[in-house]
């Protein structure tokens, strides 16, 4: 293993919403679940799915796009939250209910679907259903699957693990000069 890795990024400085986007050398551990799942672009991609057609795969990518809007990450990685789904749906008869009721509940809470609403109308019909079911498997799924996807780490600027490179410590772990400088003292 080469001694002289070291954290390599470079800031764009462009802010797209609330992600600051970065160039950064993510890195996931071996011993942890696979690659990230290589989707076709544009609407073909929901031909890799096995279990949902396009309405069901595109609702559920607006469901998780609603619930964590991040301007500056690409729609292809709320489509690997979606192809996920499908894995979990394929696996297990319950998850592809639980996901079937979700979709049918976002699309019938108002007169058009769910995916043709503004963003503003798409949480409200989201704050409706936070109480079921489908809607807490559905939002629970697409935090564990979008934050563990290693283009939305690298878009943040984490770099993942680090026990490669010697751990964090003697890294930069303490960098701050992202942050504003603090007030002066009067």
């Amino acid at each position: 293993m080469d001694g002289n890795l070291h954290c390599r990024h470079r800031r764009s400085g462009a802010l797209q919403g609330d992600v600051r986007l970065m160039s950064v050398v993510a890195h996931k551990d071996p011993k942890l679940a696979g690659r990230a799942i290589e989707l076709p672009e544009g609407p073909e991609w929901v031909s890799a799915l096995r279990v949902f057609d396009g309405h069901v795969a595109e609702t559920l990518a607006s469901v998780a796009h609603t619930l964590y809007p991040h301007d500056g990450l690409p729609e292809r990685v709320y489509r690997r939250v979606v192809a996920q789904f499908d894995r979990m749906a394929a696996a297990s008869p319950n998850a592809a209910q639980m996901m079937a009721q979700l979709v049918d509940l976002v699309d019938e809470a108002m007169p058009l679907p769910f995916v043709e609403l503004s963003d503003g109308y798409r949480t409200e019909v989201l704050k409706r259903i936070e109480g079921t079911p489908a809607f807490r498997l559905v939002q629970r799924s697409t935090v564990r699957f979008l934050y563990d996807d290693i283009e939305v780490w690298q878009a943040f600027g984490y770099e993942g693990a680090s026990v490669h490179l010697g751990g964090y410590v003697k890294r930069g772990f303490d960098d701050l000069d992202w942050l504003p400088d603090p007030p002066a003292a009067s």
